[in-house]
């Protein structure tokens, strides 16, 4: 039928018209850039108000060992409260996912802010020990959870090629955050008081994150991913499972390392406060270098490729510098090395799952990632602390001697995650082949 004619269309005509296909839209990949940059920063600012502080927990262990604030307390029950923030983070993820498929992610970001924040002033006006449990523990673990989790896929929705370093920019804000917490907890504490030094943290806090998650855009729909609060067909996931146990053992190594090196400063080397502060201030500036760079290295040398070689570095600071730390200097160098690879977790967790399970399903895998990982951050400082103390007591070890076995104990883990890793990188590329970009 010509440009112009009337004439109704023939039968024929109709038919030909009505069995043409009509492509399906293809799905919208991410942008690689644009706004997506503006989730970087609001992201580099969550990270830095949640596990920079959670990260900093060091010199308050510290202080809290040092003197008697809480009469009656032992390091043991201390320990704990830094694993169980960690560990409520972790747990509080399904509940997480649940009010971001329901009500949309904003909703558990905001809640989440408000018990942050809350969890610090009432922990400022705490007197015991389970007081000290419910609020800087319960609270402020919870709190983490409900603002950070809803982030997580969202970055793999911005980026693609630049997923890792995209990734690595953002976990770089827990090293800014701890690094800036660190000074201005141990300041506050001395001069003002430890009361003060929880409200003005948490204070900080707010002001970084409502900015933050009201910024804070997704992808949902152009990329079809899903919230899924408990799916636990990823526990036994052939290539997942690996991802799973090197959370496992790389948390376990992570907790233990970053909450002792400011004890092991004081107590074993007998240095000040001060100078314990500096060393896990050191740890928390090379940590804002290092994930960036590791985020850069997934892009470039394959995402398990330099996961697995970051957390093996960390392995061997552990064996081969920190097992021999008789001086600040060396402590310094243990530090430096310790915080450019000793994250690599979470600087790299949230790529691999992408990586291993794809994208649409990344936020209902990592729900069951956080979960397992509560187990090893709830346990490994007191594990790490336990192990000290058996070395004092029956062993009849002193000084940093009374650390070598929690220290060996750190490498072995970090040793055996690097290890079980490339279980992942067998399942994705059918073959055991270690130069392979994966």
């Amino acid at each position: 039928m010509e440009k112009g004619d009337t004439t109704p269309p023939s039968r024929d005509e109709e038919k030909l018209v009505s069995t043409q296909v009509i492509p399906a839209p293809v799905p919208e990949g991410p942008p690689d850039g644009g706004y997506g940059w503006f989730i970087v920063v609001c992201q580099f600012f969550i990270n830095f108000a949640t596990w920079g502080y959670a990260s900093a927990y060091g010199v308050f262990l510290s202080f809290y060992r040092e003197t008697n604030f809480f009469p009656g307390a032992t390091d043991i029950q201390f320990a704990f409260i830094g694993g169980l923030l960690i560990a409520m983070a972790f747990i509080i993820s399904p509940l997480s996912n649940y009010l971001s498929k329901t009500y949309g992610f904003k909703v558990p970001m905001f809640v989440g802010t408000v018990i942050y924040t809350l969890s610090m002033i009432f922990a400022g006006l705490s007197h015991k020990i389970w007081e000290l449990f419910l609020t800087q523990g319960v609270m402020f673990g919870i709190g983490i959870g409900l603002v950070y989790m809803p982030t997580l896929p969202v970055l793999a929705q911005w980026f693609s090629k630049k997923r890792g370093l995209a990734t690595g920019i953002t976990s770089a804000g827990a090293g800014v955050g701890s690094l800036v917490m660190s000074f201005v907890t141990r300041a506050t504490i001395e001069k003002i008081s430890l009361k003060w030094a929880f409200v003005i943290n948490g204070l900080i806090a707010f002001a970084l994150l409502t900015p933050s998650v009201l910024l804070m855009k997704t992808r949902v729909k152009a990329t079809g991913a899903r919230f899924q609060p408990l799916e636990l067909k990823w526990l036994i996931h052939p290539g997942f499972v690996f991802v799973l146990l090197w959370t496992i053992f790389s948390l376990m190594a992570y907790v233990i390392a970053v909450y002792t090196v400011d004890t092991f400063a004081t107590k074993a080397l007998g240095l000040s406060q001060s100078k314990g502060a500096n060393i896990q201030a050191i740890n928390a500036a090379f940590q804002a270098i290092g994930r960036p760079a590791i985020g850069l290295s997934l892009d470039r040398f394959g995402r398990i490729n330099g996961a697995s070689g970051a957390t093996l570095i960390a392995a061997l600071s552990c064996f081969l510098i920190w097992t021999f730390a008789d001086s600040y200097g060396i402590l310094i160098f243990f530090a430096v090395v310790q915080g450019f690879t000793g994250g690599t977790f979470f600087a790299t967790a949230g790529p691999l799952t992408a990586e291993v399970v794809g994208l649409k399903d990344m936020g209902s895998a990592m729900a069951i990632l956080w979960i397992v990982g509560a187990v090893p951050s709830l346990v490994a400082e007191p594990i790490g602390l336990a192990l000290v103390d058996y070395s004092q007591k029956h062993l009849g070890f002193e000084g940093r001697h009374a650390y070598e076995i929690c220290i060996t104990f750190a490498g072995a883990c970090f040793f055996v995650a690097a290890v079980f890793l490339m279980g992942a990188k067998r399942h994705i590329q059918g073959n055991w082949n270690m130069f392979t970009r994966k």
